[in-house]
């Protein structure tokens, strides 16, 4: 296997193997996946747009079962300060965020078992009532899994009383990296691979549209990374239903996983894991950058190592704020961050629908 070869299979849009994609991975020079990278990404966006939105992310609550190794959030039942939010205070966070600029709310929270199935129901639907302007990208996979468990019904009973409430698109949080021998090291009681994926499937097929995450510089090596984006590559051409793909790194302040592993993921292996991304995933639209893991300095070098999008504002964050991540960002350096790197910044919708240009 030669780099040049893979090189020219991508110049002339071709879609590479998970061998070469792998190979690559390991043996391309960096700023030439970059390069690559960004050619693929003006094929998708020749105006040269790059864009946000103006969300929130709280969280309902903190209580969790499943105890991800990395995750510094969660709490036991019973803790100190473990919550359990009101209906009532979720909308109230919502209205107060939509006044605030929000278009979209993205909603998660721990798998609480004492928390049931009309809760969620309930929270769409007065959601839709009360704030109808404002998006609802609300519950991931393992989140939808675990409702369903605690509910004694199905993972397509609980997406089905959720798109009959009013839901229509869904976060795709809890991939981490959809390789079953990474998952047992970093979060054994959480859904697996093949879980995730079935329960994405059948929201695509119950007509949802969601994103497909990896958070990734843990356990992790080459062949885990490629087998991610081959799974959800996979999936996008049975459905089609995927929005966009969001790669992060892992944050290990204050989570179990801090003695073993001190040292966050460098900018180097970000910016080739986001280029692969962006190369192999020859059927998704957007991939996103993320300057809230790694800086406005590496979310700027985002933009022309494949990404087309920045995420959010993100008014209201919490899971990785107990990792001690420190990032922050308004609208105004988010459309300051992407005019600096060369590109025309535009707010978007949920569906990565652009709503404005600065």
């Amino acid at each position: 296997m030669d780099v040049n070869e893979i090189i020219g299979k991508i110049l002339n849009d071709k879609r590479i193997t998970p061998e070469e994609g792998l190979y690559f991975l390991k043996e391309a020079d960096t700023s030439r996946m970059g390069a690559l990278a960004d050619s693929k990404k003006r094929k998708f966006h020749p105006e040269g747009i790059v864009t946000f939105v103006a969300d929130t992310n709280p969280n309902y609550t903190n209580v969790c079962d499943t105890e991800c190794l990395f995750c510094a959030f969660w709490r036991p039942p019973g803790a100190s300060d473990a919550y359990a939010l009101s209906i009532d205070k979720v909308i109230e966070i919502m209205r107060t965020s939509y006044h605030n600029g929000a278009t979209t709310v993205l909603l998660q929270g721990g798998h609480n078992p004492e928390i049931g199935l009309e809760y969620y129901i309930e929270l769409v639907r007065r959601a839709r009532e009360e704030i109808p302007d404002l998006h609802l990208h609300l519950f991931s996979a393992p989140e939808i899994s675990a409702i369903a468990k605690y509910s004694g019904i199905s993972t397509q009973d609980v997406l089905k009383q959720l798109w009959d409430a009013g839901l229509r698109t869904i976060p795709g949080g809890g991939a981490e990296v959809l390789s079953n021998r990474v998952r047992k090291k970093i979060s054994p009681l959480k859904i697996n691979a093949d879980e995730w994926m079935k329960v994405t499937r059948e929201a695509h097929m119950q007509g949802f549209k969601t994103t497909a995450t990896m958070m990734f510089g843990h356990f992790e090596e080459d062949e885990d990374i490629v087998e991610h984006l081959e799974r959800i590559r996979a999936l996008q051409d049975e459905t089609g239903n995927f929005l966009a793909f969001i790669p992060w790194t892992f944050k290990p302040k204050n989570t179990f996983l801090e003695r073993k592993l001190p040292n966050e993921v460098g900018g180097d292996r970000y910016l080739r894991v986001l280029a692969i991304s962006r190369i192999y995933l020859d059927n998704f639209a957007h991939i996103q950058g993320s300057w809230f893991t790694q800086g406005n300095k590496v979310g700027s070098l985002s933009m022309h190592y494949g990404a087309s999008d920045l995420g959010g504002t993100l008014f209201d964050e919490n899971v990785l704020t107990c990792a001690e991540n420190k990032y922050k960002s308004s609208l105004e350096e988010l459309v300051h961050m992407i005019r600096s790197a060369g590109f025309k910044p535009a707010q978007r919708n949920t569906y990565y629908e652009v709503i404005n240009r600065f």
